[in-house]
């Protein structure tokens, strides 16, 4: 969905204009998945904690500035479905005419069915050609009151989507929250460069108030507007959005991977790797990644951070567990593991290295899959191609790179008693990261 929401910004020629801010875990990934389509950014800002769309706009709006006095931004949340690219090209462009009033503009999303995992806007009086004043602004209501919204027909779904003058929204944050506006400041201003990332001082950005853009500054300010935005839009956050706008068989099932259906309807199946066989259910949700298998009933899609509550109440760590792990050399897959070793699929872009490093509580096997390694082990350095393979017993200084034009695919093997990324020591590393950086 990263990925899509550049390629959005690619069709308007200003994705290279665009500020990508993330939690610093998932710096590498969101490289990754840019580099994966060929797309590049103004800037990644990392942050240290998440502290609610809010702050993020805050951040988003001192970089814009930094930039120009009168930046003008466009806030979208990389987790959403656009299926028109005509409809949202529309909506910003009416959107302008609002922006030119200095105001800022939400986008609402005619509803098409009841939703509870939805905030709602009302439309007010119209201000300009397709453009209304806010007249309300409610979030997430209960079943009854959003069939009563729909029947209604002046209430929109709040996209979360803004266009924001940053100068503007910045007296207005410094208005209406101004501990969150000082915090925010002090963070961007302590900013560290590291390499192509921009990390946030971390001790003032923690103490900014979690909360989101609609309740901190849109609901507060007299100058909140909206432009309709006929596009296809949905929060692809749930299941339940995935399923709806998927492709359907003859039984309205919707299926990803290794699939096969019997007397199955309305369900949303989902496999990473191995096959899944549904025999006489009806509306369930079906996700089979890597580490985890989730089933559901899928008008409970909204639920699921009730599972997420019990994982993390109970110490379980399935649902912070990426299933691929970016680095700034390539990625790693961890494909099988039991009690004294864990496997590997390690891959290193071209001209890419790992540090120089040794493990305390683990040794290691390297087979070359595809590509050639060359491998620093001791006092040693020497080159493996395909086929060939190499042992690492524990304590011993080690790296591979890859210094060809193909990417580099290996499998590792672990044995020991520990297998945390924690468990390495460092003594030359190209990326700047220290032995408690991953």
């Amino acid at each position: 969905m990263l990925q899509d929401s550049m390629r959005r910004l690619s069709k308007l020629s200003i994705a290279d204009q665009a500020i990508v801010i993330c939690n610093e875990e998932h710096r590498f990934l969101v490289r990754g998945q840019l580099k994966e389509v060929g797309l590049s950014c103004k800037s990644i800002i990392l942050e240290p904690v998440g502290r609610g769309t809010a702050a993020a706009t805050v951040i988003a709006a001192l970089a814009a500035m930094n930039i120009r006095d009168d930046s003008l931004i466009l806030v979208l949340p990389a987790d959403h479905i656009i299926q028109s690219q005509a409809g949202f090209s529309s909506a910003l462009k009416i959107a302008r005419i609002a922006e030119r009033m200095n105001h800022f503009v939400a986008f609402g999303a005619p509803p098409n069915r009841i939703e509870t995992g939805y905030g709602y806007l009302r439309l007010g009086e119209e201000v300009a050609s397709k453009v209304y004043r806010v007249s309300e602004f409610v979030e997430k209501p209960d079943a009854r009151t959003a069939e009563e919204y729909l029947l209604e027909g002046s209430w929109h779904w709040n996209s979360g989507i803004f266009l924001l003058p940053a100068k503007t929204f910045l007296d207005e944050v410094k208005a209406f929250e101004p501990d969150m506006f000082r915090h925010c400041c002090s963070a961007y201003q302590g900013a560290q460069l590291d390499g192509e990332f921009f990390r946030l001082e971390e001790s003032n950005f923690k103490l900014c108030r979690t909360d989101s853009i609609d309740r901190a500054v849109m609901e507060k300010t007299n100058r909140a507007l909206v432009v309709l935005l006929n596009a296809g839009w949905s929060d692809g956050g749930s299941w339940q959005s995935l399923w709806e706008i998927g492709q359907k068989d003859d039984d309205g099932n919707v299926s990803h991977g290794d699939v096969i259906t019997l007397e199955t309807r309305n369900t949303y199946i989902h496999s990473d790797r191995r096959l899944i066989t549904t025999l006489g259910v009806d509306d369930l949700v079906i996700v089979d990644s890597r580490n985890a298998v989730l089933v559901m009933q899928r008008d409970r899609a909204q639920d699921v951070d009730k599972v997420v509550a019990e994982l993390t109440e109970t110490g379980r760590v399935e649902h912070e567990e990426h299933c691929k792990v970016y680095r700034p050399w390539g990625s790693y897959e961890v494909v099988d593991r039991g009690e004294g070793f864990q496997v590997k699929r390690i891959t290193v872009n071209p001209n890419g290295r790992l540090s120089l490093q040794a493990h305390q509580r683990r040794s290691e096997h390297w087979i070359v899959v595809s590509g050639s390694a060359v491998v620093t082990s001791g006092q040693e350095t020497f080159s493996l191609k395909e086929n060939e393979s190499t042992f690492i017993p524990s304590g011993t200084r080690h790296r591979f790179e890859n210094q060809g034009k193909e990417d580099l695919m290996l499998i590792e093997v672990q044995t020991g008693s520990y297998f945390g990324e924690d468990d390495i020591i460092r003594y030359e590393d190209d990326y700047g990261r220290n032995s408690t950086d991953l």
